[in-house]
Formats: structure tokens, sequence, C-alpha cells
């Protein structure tokens, strides 16, 4: 028998934290007020649904949109899988000091205490394979309180994207091969979802849902409340 393939969250797991150390590099971050110029429209939108709020951050990486969450809401507990990602995000600045840092996953959110009044993840529903965005949004949706914000921010397709090379898996995610330094590549799912598709994970689960494209910055956003 051949070798059993890998289970493509854990090889995004895996990508993700070998990727840590440059992963600022390739998405052109340079720091967080060159950050809030370049994605203002983006943030401004987000910005009523998280002010002043007890924000679960989903996914946080290294911390990019952490540092906008800290000047707006009232606390953040930002999370993600890999303690290489959360090493880097421990040390940027932060206007607030109520921000606090914890290894997570997203589909384990059970293992965190406490119900919060608004959560956040970006560039991470592109991420979750279709057969498990229902769970995961269940489990998300437990941590919060009733009438709580969920936002969710996210890339719309791009141009540059089309020289990865891609596949269509068996439950119809796009599948993007992603070279780690050593030479592995790793098999990452990277959808883009329609409105449509969108708006009918979140039936029966959300209420007041809004979806806007930022055209220019080519972002989608999803917000609603829960319960």
């Amino acid at each position: 028998m051949g070798e059993k393939k890998k289970d493509i969250v854990l090889q995004m797991n895996e990508y993700y934290a070998e990727r840590a150390p440059f992963h600022d590099y390739y998405m052109s971050y340079r720091d967080n007020a060159t950050m809030e110029a370049q994605l203002a429209s983006v943030i401004s939108y987000v910005e009523p649904f998280l002010a002043d709020r007890d924000v679960l951050e989903i996914a946080c990486g290294t911390g990019n949109w952490t540092q906008v969450l800290a000047r707006r809401a009232r606390s953040v507990l930002a999370t993600d899988v890999n303690r290489s990602c959360l090493d880097i995000a421990r040390k940027k600045k932060y206007e607030s000091d109520r921000v606090t840092f914890r290894v997570c996953d997203a589909y384990r959110l059970d293992q965190l205490d406490g119900q919060y009044q608004a959560a956040f993840a970006a560039d991470w529903w592109s991420h979750i394979p279709n057969s498990r965005i229902g769970g995961f949004l269940d489990g998300l949706h437990a941590r919060l309180r009733p009438g709580a914000a969920v936002v969710f921010v996210d890339m719309m397709h791009r141009k540059e994207l089309d020289f990865i090379s891609t596949f269509i898996d068996d439950e119809g995610n796009r599948v993007s091969k992603r070279p780690l330094p050593d030479g592995r590549v790793c098999h990452v799912v990277k959808n883009f979802p329609t409105e449509e598709e969108l708006r009918a994970c979140l039936a029966g689960r959300s209420r007041k849902v809004h979806y806007h494209e930022d055209r220019k910055l080519l972002r989608w956003v999803v917000t609603y409340k829960v319960g």
C-alpha cells in the first residue's frame, strides 16, 4: 500500500508554520502605519463592527491585523494554530495593552474559555475546506455572545495568483501547490467564494448579513450578527 495522504488542513498548518519567518516579506508588510494607509477603505468599513468590543481573532498569523484591531477594540484575543506565527506576532508593537495571544486550532475553539462580543478573521475563510465550513462556524458562534458581530475579510481572485499550480479536489476546493524553502510542496486550499456561496453557508446561522466588495483592493468583506 502507498503512503497515506496527509490531511490537507495539516498540510496547511505545516506550510504556514514553516513560512512564518518569511510571511511578512511575501505579503509586502512593512509596518502598521503603511498597512493602515493601504487598507484604509476596508478598515474603515469594518471598524464599526469591532470598535470598543472584546474581539476574538481567528488565525491571526504574524499579527498584522491584530495591530489594526488593537487600536480599536476594547480587548483582543488573537489565536493561531502555529506557535511560530504567534512568536513573531508577540514581538510587534500594539497601541493597546489589552492584546492576548493564544495557540488554538480554529476548528477547536471549544478549548477557549468565555464568550466574546465580536469575532474577526482576515484571509482565513479562503483556506477553509468546503466540508469544514459548517463545523467551523458552529464552533465559532459557540464562543460568541448573542448579538455578537462577526467580520470576515478575504481576497478576491487576482491575476497574479494564476501562475500558481492549482487543481480542484473531490469536494470542489481550489487547491494550490505551494513550495517550502526546503523544496517540499504542500497543498493549500485557496477558494474564492461568491456572494451567493457565502450567504448559503451563513443561512440559518446568522442574521443581518452584509456583503461588500472593495474592487480597488480586491477584497471582500462579510459582516453579520449571531443569535
